[in-house]
């Protein structure tokens, strides 16, 4: 992809919990990318389930508070657990509020020095295209060889962006869906 010329970058959103070991790696792998610099990264940090974890999600937050090399850090902690899931639907609408798009990792990626490109070039170049709802990092481990960029009709968890535009079309209720395709017969494409 062409190298991204905006002068707004995406936010990023990364969501942590009591790994202190793999966050600091997500973090230095994002760090080294170029636009990081110009990026606003907001750490979601879970609270501990019990207090064994509680030192642990200290620890992890003692750490986020010297994190640099991006345009701004913010911590956002929960006092309570609320568990992975619902710590990343309430982040990227939280994200979603005020920015048009967000970049969404875990703390247990270690991304390219490219990755940051990759994803603000892509949100530019398919802000328009309504069938395009998200952006993944993640490459399918394939025999052969791809094109730099292809399109899937899934969705996956390892580094990810989206729009405000797709995000206001998520569904948290599984059953629902579930539903929604045997209704419609789509079964078959889904779990291809």
């Amino acid at each position: 992809m062409d190298i991204l010329k905006k002068s707004s970058f995406s936010p990023i959103a990364l969501f942590v919990y009591n790994r202190l070991t793999h966050t600091i790696s997500t973090v230095e792998a994002l760090a080294l990318n170029a636009e990081a610099i110009h990026s606003d990264l907001i750490v979601f940090s879970d609270g501990p389930r019990d207090e064994a974890d509680a030192k642990l999600v200290k620890d992890l937050r003692d750490f986020l508070k010297t994190v640099v090399g991006f345009k701004s850090v913010r911590v956002v902690v929960q006092e309570k657990n609320i568990g992975l899931a619902e710590s990343i639907i309430n982040g990227v609408t939280q994200v979603l509020e005020s920015s048009e798009t967000v970049i969404v990792l875990e703390d247990d990626l270690v991304s390219s020095r490219y990755f940051l490109n990759f994803m603000n070039t892509a949100l530019e170049k398919y802000k328009n295209e309504s069938q395009v709802a998200s952006i993944l990092g993640y490459c399918l481990p394939v025999k052969g060889k791809l094109p730099e960029t292809y399109f899937m009709r899934g969705a996956d968890c390892w580094g990810w962006a989206t729009w405000r535009r797709s995000w206001q079309y998520f569904e948290r209720d599984g059953k629902k869906l579930l539903s929604q395709l045997e209704e419609q017969q789509l079964e078959y494409g889904f779990e291809l």
